[in-house]
């Protein structure tokens, strides 16, 4: 990874994020993101994904970019979903570390501060951050769903009596480098289930991956509901699950994604070189 000038931490970030119908909670959030992106670092932008909104989210995304140059908003014309939503948005990432974090901002960007020295770490190549909070007892059904879909994955995807290394979380806040996303792999995935895509092929691909406990922040607003909370993104995801098993167990997807890498990188090279 390139060392540039930067005072702060020495690196640069990439935060994508996506809204559908917030307007309520769009602008502040920003005006957040901003001032403790500038709290780590000189050199980051945030790519803003406004994923076919029907209120002022559009307009309130357009309005802030004129005031914060650093902000990217790109606008889908209908809604997609989460997956397509976070697709996009790193297909227009420009720096050294990429994650994403949805407008409910469950990941506190505060928390950068324990996140870093792993990302100067040179024998790191990706962080991913697993949960630490009240979920089971604020929102059972919340955690409910969580711990189906975390159970699924492992069970589908890694051993569960000879993984030694397991991922501990796979929904929450990842870093990679950005090479990651541009040379590395080949995203496939159309749902919430891209965060374990990108896991699955980096175990796979011998990737080290550090993992590290931060608390999760939820939304708990009746009146306003998660982004994305609904029965048919739950459904959307266990079919994308479904079929990218069956492609990665049946039909050559471990393969394909081991010669991907290798013809990006050969063999042994670093991705954070």
């Amino acid at each position: 990874m390139n060392e540039n000038s930067n005072s702060k931490s020495g690196l640069s970030f990439s935060m994508v994020t996506f809204a559908y119908n917030e307007e309520a909670l769009l602008e502040n959030q920003i005006r957040i993101w901003a001032r403790l992106l500038e709290k780590f670092a000189d050199d980051y932008e945030i790519i803003l994904v406004n994923d076919g909104s029907s209120d002022r989210t559009g307009e309130i995304a357009d309005s802030l970019a004129l005031q914060y140059p650093k902000l990217k908003v790109i606008h889908h014309e209908r809604n997609l979903g989460i997956g397509y939503a976070v697709r996009e948005g790193l297909s227009h990432v420009a720096k050294d570390i990429v994650f994403w974090n949805d407008i409910d901002a469950h990941f506190n960007l505060e928390d950068l501060e324990k996140v870093i020295p792993l990302l100067k770490d040179p024998e790191v190549d990706i962080v991913a951050a697993f949960k630490h909070d009240m979920l089971r007892t604020k929102s059972p059904l919340s955690w409910f769903k969580s711990r189906v879909n975390y159970y699924l994955i492992k069970s589908l995807f890694f051993s569960l009596i000879l993984d030694f290394s397991p991922i501990l979380d796979f929904q929450f806040v990842q870093f990679y480098p950005r090479k990651f996303f541009t040379e590395g792999i080949h995203l496939e995935s159309y749902s919430s289930f891209i965060p374990a895509e990108c896991l699955i092929k980096a175990r796979k691909i011998g990737l080290n991956i550090r993992q590290i406990q931060l608390r999760y922040h939820t939304r708990f607003d009746p009146n306003h509901p998660r982004s994305g909370f609904s029965m048919r993104t739950i459904l959307t995801s266990v079919r994308n699950i479904m079929e990218f098993w069956l492609r990665w167990k049946f039909l050559g997807g471990r393969r394909r994604a081991v010669a991907r890498w290798k013809s990006a990188f050969g063999d042994g090279a670093s991705l954070r070189a």
